[in-house]
């Protein structure tokens, strides 16, 4: 009974290797990791997941059209090892049911498969199999090997060149920092050494006026006896006749250290330092912090933006605008007002709640008319979300992006001379995505607020100033 069950699996293998029934319909490929919508139709999970996540619209089943909203899928297991066997990829010996006749011990691949001698041949005669999956262990693993050598040691350059770049970039703040503190403690000592030649020259006028008041004191005492008290207090000036007028001053005025110089002197020091060298640090950061706005000349008519231009929503009713080459007139989109050709960038944008947006850098040339599929190809280096759930990078394939949460405000980097265009979680610089390309012409930021949907998009997307 095993053997004919073991016979009957096969003979089934053989005729799928043969016909294309299980071959996945997306890629006309052997089916990959098989899943079973619920119509009954099988693709490869990874097929159905990119179909899924690049037409743009509700999922559906890419043959019948059946809807399928939930996104849900079945996994076929038993099929896809099946179909694993077929091509000779399961491990295990004839024990395990899938070859009668053994392995080979030379090529470790099943003796035969569905009735033709595959030791015997792949031995004797191995160019009849020259264009087959099948390669001897030793063989493949050789050919792997001189192909993931080079990538591993290209692998390793690069982690040893990011070494380098972050280590260079910490030690220029670490550097900064250290010339920072050496400034204030320099600036302190001479504050205070300033402050002590003053208390110094204080102490010099002060023992200067007790001199002189004593002087005057002893002047008066030869005056006391030749006239009574009543007289010499009413009458007599006699201790400050002929005593300069400047003098006179000095010594009916106090004198001691200023304290209320000192503090604002002093003050200064006890202030929000950190506070104070972070706003001084942009000074050495390699990277510019414009102010982006938005240029009404490219909005969709559709599109409503603030007064300062920082703020774009759907306002859901097209106004009556030219249709210039610089307008879009299908996507609800707008462009920076000012186009970036070198250097590196950084802004950030307010996406909120909102369930539908997009942001990004494109190319000057992009089209402007009609339906645009964003793709860097077409010069577009984008991220959106979609339905308030589907997070995506526009690459070349889409790539569905999984963070922890969504964010909230969107951080977009770009180095033109570096070929980069990065996206970050703007509140915990928790990278998203970034792509990687060669910019043949200035970029504009890109911002797309996503339909007004009912009133449930409405909010608008808005611009965050950079302190």
């Amino acid at each position: 009974v095993e053997q004919r069950s073991q016979a009957h699996t096969l003979g089934v293998i053989n005729s799928w290797h043969t016909g294309t029934e299980f071959s996945c319909p997306v890629c006309l490929d052997w089916l990959q990791d098989p899943v079973t919508l619920p119509c009954g139709h099988v693709y490869c999970q990874g097929c159905i997941e990119r179909m899924w996540g690049t037409l743009g619209v509700p999922p559906a089943c890419p043959e019948c059209r059946e809807p399928c909203s939930d996104r849900r899928y079945a996994p076929c297991r038993l099929l896809g090892k099946l179909i694993n066997q077929a091509r000779g990829l399961s491990p295990g010996g004839a024990g395990e049911g899938v070859c009668p006749g053994g392995r080979c011990q030379e090529h470790s691949e099943p003796q035969r498969v569905a009735g033709e001698a595959f030791t015997s041949e792949l031995c004797r005669e191995p160019g009849l199999y020259e264009n087959l999956r099948f390669l001897p262990i030793h063989q493949a693993t050789g050919q792997h090997q001189g192909v993931l050598e080079p990538l591993a040691g290209v692998l390793q350059a690069t982690v040893l060149s990011l070494e380098d770049h972050i280590a260079t970039e910490f030690g220029k703040l670490r550097g900064w920092l250290v010339a920072q503190e050496e400034e204030w403690q320099e600036r302190l000592q001479r504050a205070g050494r300033a402050q002590l030649r003053a208390m110094e020259r204080n102490l010099q006028e002060l023992a200067g006026k007790c001199q002189a008041a004593q002087e005057m004191l002893a002047e008066a005492q030869t005056h006391l006896p030749q006239q009574n008290t009543m007289e010499f207090l009413t009458v007599s000036p006699a201790p400050l006749e002929g005593k300069d007028p400047m003098m006179k001053q000095q010594l009916v005025t106090p004198c001691g250290p200023n304290t209320g110089s000192l503090s604002q002197t002093l003050g200064q020091f006890k202030g929000p330092i950190q506070y104070t060298a972070w706003k001084d640090m942009k000074s050495i950061l390699n990277i510019d912090l414009p102010l982006v706005t938005l240029d009404p000349t490219t909005a969709h008519p559709c599109l409503v933006l603030s007064e300062d231009r920082i703020r774009v929503r759907d306002g859901h009713l097209r106004r009556p605008l030219p249709d210039t080459p610089t307008r879009f007139d299908f996507c609800v989109a707008v462009l920076g007002a000012g186009a970036f050709a070198s250097g590196r960038r950084y802004w950030e944008v307010e996406v909120g709640e909102k369930p539908a947006w997009t942001l990004g850098v494109v190319h000057a040339s992009i089209s402007r008319k009609g339906k645009i599929h964003a793709s860097p190809s077409k010069g577009f280096w984008v991220i959106r979300l979609r339905g308030g759930a589907e997070l995506m990078a526009k690459d070349t394939p889409p790539m569905v992006l999984r963070p922890q949460a969504l964010p909230h405000r969107i951080g977009v980097y770009l180095d033109y001379e570096g070929g980069q265009v990065s996206f970050y979680d703007a509140q915990g610089m928790a990278h998203l995505y970034t792509f990687s390309a060669q910019f043949a012409e200035s970029v504009y930021p890109y911002f797309c607020p996503g339909l007004y949907d009912s009133e449930g998009n409405a909010t608008p997307l808005k611009i965050c100033p950079l302190p």
